[in-house]
């Protein structure tokens, strides 16, 4: 595990204002932190962190024009050395999945108490991982799926190109009628495609449907 700097510099990205101020004073009371800026969406927090230089970014998903998860991706392939913790409202299994794959170091609920809010900074720019228990629940049951059905029927399906797009616009959180919208269809016909490849695939649900879609890459990280 790395070794952290002597002095904690962080990059608070948050669209509510009371919040990010909350944050700001609990890490400005410690010795070893300093908050060197603040921003209210990804598309804000980008160009800071070439100004800034912070050690890690603390961020929530749920934003306007830039989301966590789009901050996330764009973060790691710029800066790899940067460390991002994500604090958020958000609980989602699909999620959690997505922000651990584009490579951030923890991911906690606003709930969490602010001695393990700290520990976990700390940790994660020593390079470590930190997810709440239920975080690590949605991980550590997509990775023994993996390892209990390599084999499963659901790899071996084929989807039509049209089902394998409107999965993929699914995944991304798009409504039926969004997806129809983009692919210029009927919306009865988006909802045959998708009644199509859940039988397919025999998934019911839209969180078992997105991490299929991780684990097949369809969805991206931007």
């Amino acid at each position: 595990m790395e070794g952290a700097p002597d002095e904690i510099r962080v990059l608070l990205v948050d669209d509510h204002a009371i919040e990010r101020q909350g944050v700001r004073s609990l890490l400005d009371a410690q010795p070893d932190i300093r908050v060197v800026a603040e921003a209210g969406d990804g598309l804000e927090a980008l160009p800071m962190v070439g100004q800034c230089h912070p050690d890690v970014v603390i961020t929530e998903t749920i934003m306007p024009r830039m989301n966590g998860l789009e901050l996330t991706g764009q973060l790691l392939r710029r800066y790899p050395d940067l460390k991002v913790l994500v604090l958020t409202r958000n609980d989602r299994e699909d999620c959690v999945l997505r922000l651990v794959q584009a490579g951030a170091g923890g991911y906690l609920l606003k709930t969490v108490d602010r001695t393990d809010l700290l520990s976990a900074l700390r940790a994660v720019v020593r390079g470590g991982r930190v997810l709440q228990p239920a975080a690590l629940e949605a991980v550590l049951d997509d990775y023994l799926q993996r390892v209990r059905e390599p084999s499963s029927r659901h790899y071996a399906v084929e989807l039509t190109p049209r089902e394998r797009e409107v999965l993929k616009l699914i995944a991304e959180g798009n409504t039926n009628q969004d997806i129809a919208d983009l692919l210029c269809l009927s919306r009865k016909t988006v909802e045959t495609h998708r009644s199509n490849i859940m039988d397919k695939l025999d998934l019911h649900k839209v969180t078992d449907l997105v991490k299929y879609a991780i684990r097949e890459g369809l969805v991206g990280l931007d």
